[in-house]
């Protein structure tokens, strides 16, 4: 990998352009999404999603064995998470935006893990802190509209018990030389990073275990991620249960380019309770652009809609690929000007977040409705 990119469950640095997406693939032993997987999903979902299309979800680990089973006539769940460490941005909705459109296809149960516990772990936030998180990440998950009697939401603290039964399990097959070596863990660091690993393998396995049957779990995340469910295909068949499927995206990159956006730097990303003036305002002052620097290179040269933050915000929330596509080659030949990309971005991302906000006023109160119970997978 390029000296300037960096890539673990922790931290996320450096130019990742295409090149390097290609390069981190091969390092981390993933398959890249070619044409006639994206056949093998139409069949079964009908359509593609635009995050498909574009490459944003880019690779994978047995897709496609799973997508064979399912039309099959296997059963099969989804799995996906969210680590409160703060506010959430729109970065963040990315895997749950996709997940929901999966679910809708597939007509699938789904979990979604609030890994607390990991967050307390890797990161200098009090615990009382990171449950205001939890609650306020939580509301933002259900306002993105998840069917409630097939979605199942874990948060780790809450379910330590079914977590830490199966975890410990899970733990019995793995050696710390192993989680030193895969998630580069020091021996002078808190022994709960040491464990965490099995925790947040449990919900790949987790539908298997209670039916006491093997079911097949399919994973979308961000390639950070992705040396967790590593760790749990090489154990999971020595338990019994299916090697966990993945499909793998690329990150939304930070507003000021490089790396991916974060909770921690408000100048990187735009969060989901930000105003229409607050969203306009980031965008034409930091937000990092694919034009040139005068109108007349612009016209003559072009913009490179790939690296540009607004485009690449336009091209996320908007749900005509058609138009998308449309803008992308207006704005690469030059036909429009970057202002023109802020201000479409400005006013889909505004739009955007005023429907979310909106249904997030009663979405904190329910969360009832999709906490994970065991007995509903009886």
């Amino acid at each position: 990998m390029d000296n300037n990119v960096v890539v673990t469950p922790w931290e996320v640095s450096g130019d990742l352009n295409e090149k390097a997406y290609a390069k981190i693939a091969k390092e981390f032993g993933v398959k890249i999404i070619d044409e006639a997987l994206l056949s093998k999903i139409k069949a079964v979902t009908k359509d593609l999603h635009p995050f498909l299309l574009d490459g944003l979800f880019f690779a994978h680990r047995d897709l496609d064995t799973a997508i064979d089973s399912y039309k099959a006539g296997e059963e099969l769940y989804l799995y996906t998470g969210r680590g409160p460490s703060g506010k959430m941005h729109l970065g963040h909705l990315l895997p749950f935006i996709f997940t929901k459109w999966l679910q809708e296809r597939l007509g699938v149960h789904l979990l979604i893990q609030i890994t607390d516990d990991e967050k307390y772990l890797v990161k200098d936030t009090g615990w009382e802190e990171i449950q205001k998180y939890v609650k306020e990440n939580v509301a933002d998950i259900i306002s993105l509209g998840f069917e409630p009697s097939k979605t199942h939401i874990i948060i780790d603290s809450m379910h330590a018990g079914i977590l830490y039964d199966n975890a410990v399990k899970f733990a019995k097959h793995v050696t710390a030389s192993t989680v030193k070596a895969v998630f580069g863990i020091k021996d002078s660091e808190n022994i709960g990073k040491f464990f965490f690993p099995s925790i947040q393998a449990v919900p790949s396995f987790l539908v298997s275990a209670i039916k006491k049957k093997k079911v097949r779990c399919l994973i979308p995340y961000s390639i950070d991620q992705d040396d967790y469910f590593r760790v749990a295909r090489d154990v999971l068949p020595k338990m019994g249960y299916y090697k966990p499927s993945s499909i793998i995206s690329k990150f939304v990159g930070s507003l000021q380019g490089g790396g991916k956006m974060s909770s921690s730097s408000p100048t990187s990303s735009i969060f989901l309770d930000d105003d229409e003036k607050t969203v306009r305002k980031k965008l034409m002052k930091y937000a990092f652009s694919g034009g040139k620097d005068t109108v007349e290179d612009q016209r003559k040269y072009g913009a490179n809609p790939e690296i540009d933050f607004a485009f690449n915000m336009y091209r996320m929330l908007s749900e005509d690929h058609g138009a998308t596509r449309k803008v992308y080659e207006e704005y690469k030949s030059g036909k429009m000007l970057s202002g023109e990309m802020k201000e479409l971005a400005a006013s889909t991302i505004s739009r955007y977040l005023h429907e979310l906000q909106a249904r997030r006023k009663e979405s904190g109160s329910r969360l009832h409705e999709y906490l994970f119970k065991p007995e509903r997978f009886g």
